[in-house]
């Protein structure tokens, strides 16, 4: 077996209307299909990704650090620091709080989602 991309990934959350406006709004992801019946949204990421979100109510439980299920989301935003430097003016802009993190070979931006997912926004170096 040979895998060679990722399709897509889908993560549940509150809202849909929070996650939309963040992850379309803030992130910059463009909506590509909504499935209103099943109170999903799925947007495109790159050239071929879909990141999806699934609402399933405000009173749905946060998980605790020991909680099985996914650490943290990253997503590419270019291939230079001055492609995280524009994602942090983004963040600023929108008033998201985030930690920026110096790591050997790269750069990234840790930030929440209105649901508390860790959304990790970094370069990765041409080489």
């Amino acid at each position: 077996m040979n895998i060679t991309a990722l399709g897509h990934a889908a993560i549940r959350v509150r809202n849909l209307a929070s996650s939309e406006a963040f992850y379309s709004g803030v992130l910059g992801m463009p909506v590509v299909m909504r499935f209103p019946e099943e109170q999903e949204v799925s947007f495109k990421v790159g050239a071929s990704g879909l990141f999806m979100v699934h609402a399933v109510g405000a009173d749905a439980p946060a998980p605790d650090s020991r909680t099985l299920g996914i650490h943290h989301m990253a997503f590419i935003v270019g291939n230079t620091p001055a492609t995280l430097s524009d994602a942090a003016r983004r963040l600023d802009q929108h008033g998201v709080r985030y930690q920026h993190v110096a790591h050997e070979e790269f750069e990234s931006l840790f930030c929440r989602d209105p649901d508390g997912h860790l959304i990790e926004l970094y370069y990765w170096p041409s080489w």
